[in-house]
């Protein structure tokens, strides 16, 4: 690959129903973003459980009928996963609940925000993860 190419992040996007029976989708195709990146065994199960647990964050406070948009961002630093979501809430989810628990411990850095989006008549909930290289454990 050409040196400029190799520059630049990779970003790799899906988009579909803020569903639960959607997340398996998700947490398959983060095997498969971190095994590219050549990620371990160890941490690539760290980086399914993360993508999942955000996912079952975003999937539970959806609008009803909104869209999930999940973005892998793969950079020579590691992988950074963004999922986000119209919803009703104009709070994030709690950093006090065992899910937010579960997120600090298998990602490297883990913020939320929900914004007002009056396009939407809503509020706009994002989640960012940077997954960690190597396994949690």
């Amino acid at each position: 690959m050409p040196a400029v190419d190799r520059s630049l992040d990779e970003v790799i996007e899906l988009r579909l129903p803020a569903e639960t029976y959607q997340i398996p989708l998700v947490r398959m195709l983060a095997q498969a973003v971190a095994a590219r990146a050549d990620y371990g065994l160890d941490a690539i199960a760290d980086a399914k459980m993360a993508v999942d647990e955000a996912c079952a964050q975003v999937v539970s406070t959806a609008a009803p009928g909104a869209a999930m948009t999940c973005q892998f961002t793969v950079s020579p630093e590691g992988i950074r996963f963004t999922v986000k979501t119209r919803t009703g809430q104009p709070e994030p989810p709690s950093e006090r609940s065992f899910g937010w628990h579960v997120l600090t411990t298998l990602a490297a850095n883990v913020s939320a925000r929900s914004v007002p989006d009056p396009a939407e008549d809503g509020y706009a909930l994002t989640l960012d993860l940077d997954l960690h290289r190597e396994a949690s454990g």
